[in-house]
């Protein structure tokens, strides 16, 4: 029979916390992100920051809990310990994730020229991706280096170059878009200027 030391022993137990410790914050981290909503601004969301130059969309604060979003309320924010710039650090992360997952598609005219790109996914925080720090540049060689952005629904993305008008040939899709979606996000046109959205104004 092999007995273990008393010594061996509480190293062994010692090491076992230690592993059940990682997993139990690595399930939390997975399980609890914070995340930047790119919501329409007649949504009730109590904890909003507002994007420069729009008066209709916003950028709603929520928590992903086990792939459920939950924007955060009030009362939620007085038991959060985090100022806005830490709680956007890691929403970044998140949208950084989420874009990750994404595949775009791009779109030609007959000559086979790119017009612009699209991004189409069932993921509610497909509209989001937009925040990834890296967003712009993984277009830069194909739209260029600077960009707008039309966010019609939660679950669709327009990228188009700034130096081109497709986005104007496209307003009656991005329009009929927002009107019909479910879930609807804006009718406006955004610039990407150092990772920060600015509206342009609203397409007609």
């Amino acid at each position: 029979m092999h007995f273990i030391s008393t010594r061996a022993h509480a190293e062994l137990k010692r090491a076992i916390l230690v592993f059940l410790f990682a997993a139990a914050s690595t399930s939390t981290l997975l399980a609890d992100q914070w995340a930047l909503l790119v919501e329409p601004s007649f949504m009730d969301h109590k904890m909003r920051r507002p994007i420069e130059g729009s008066q209709r969309t916003v950028l709603a604060i929520a928590r992903v809990v086990d792939g459920e979003i939950q924007p955060l309320t009030r009362e939620e924010k007085k038991s959060v310990h985090m100022t806005y710039p830490m709680i956007q650090e890691q929403a970044l992360q998140t949208a950084s994730e989420v874009f990750k997952r994404m595949k775009p598609t791009f779109v030609r005219d007959k000559n086979q020229v790119i017009q612009y790109a699209a991004i189409e996914s069932e993921d509610p925080l497909t509209a989001s991706c937009v925040l990834a720090p890296e967003f712009a540049a993984a277009f830069e060689e194909t739209l260029g280096p600077d960009l707008l952005v039309a966010m019609p629904t939660r679950n669709q993305v327009l990228v188009f170059s700034k130096q081109d008008n497709a986005h104007l040939r496209l307003a009656e899709k991005i329009i009929n878009s927002y009107l019909t979606s479910n879930y609807p996000v804006s009718r406006e046109i955004f610039t990407l200027e150092s990772g920060n959205l600015r509206s342009l104004g609203i397409l007609e």
